[in-house]
């Protein structure tokens, strides 16, 4: 007598089906997670060159993963001698390396003196990144707020310090793009600040398009 073979019931079907599909829709999400590179030091080698430099940098949870992401700003000197900005977002991936996440443009820096970077944080799952202006008598510093928001890389806030020696007055703006909601304490000398409050309506504002000099 031959030798029978085992009855194979529905369920074996289903599961090596179940198993092709399975790498299908995996495999994306699975190539998703790998690093692109080992660690921030091996990024920065890969986009440094020549005279370019990291100005600032940052660490902490952007995304809730509990894992620890990187931010920094990179500083080009081009041919002509003109300089340039430019703000990564580097997401810690599942393997432990890092990939790129979103940047912003390669902004132009205007003027020899007059506008730099002074800090760049990361605390609540926000970047927070410090640029200051000069000009005359008037000095500004303005600290934009981005966060993955609703799946984007958005600027959600903005906080503006200017002050003026010439008119003696010092104005700080601290205003929510998502709410709509701005606040202006404006001081003149000894004087009590004067708060005035108000809602505006802000467009979409993508870390990609970020230049460092954004308004309203």
């Amino acid at each position: 007598m031959k030798n029978l073979l085992p009855l194979k019931s529905p369920g074996d079907a289903a599961r090596r089906l179940a198993l092709p599909l399975l790498l299908i829709v995996c495999g994306p999400l699975a190539a998703a997670a790998q690093a692109d590179f080992p660690d921030a030091g091996a990024f920065l080698k890969s986009v440094l060159k020549g005279e370019d430099r990291l100005s600032v940098e940052a660490r902490g949870d952007l995304n809730g993963d509990g894992l620890e992401d990187w931010a920094g700003v990179i500083q080009r000197r081009k041919p002509d001698a003109s300089q340039t900005s430019q703000l990564y977002v580097l997401l810690r991936a599942g393997r432990g390396g890092y990939r790129v996440a979103e940047r912003s443009k390669e902004a132009p820096v205007s003027g020899t003196g007059c506008c730099w970077v002074e800090d760049l944080r990361i605390t609540r799952s926000s970047i927070y990144v410090q640029h200051n202006a000069k000009s005359g008598d008037a000095m500004e510093a303005v600290t934009y707020q981005f966060k993955l928001y609703r799946g984007e890389w958005r600027q959600v806030g903005r906080k503006i310090y200017r002050t003026d020696r010439a008119s003696d007055t010092a104005t700080d703006t601290d205003v929510n793009l998502l709410t709509g909601a701005v606040i202006e304490k404006r001081q003149t000398g000894d004087g009590r600040p004067a708060t005035r409050r108000r809602r505006e309506r802000f467009p979409a504002r993508l870390l990609s398009d970020f230049d460092f000099f954004e308004r309203d």
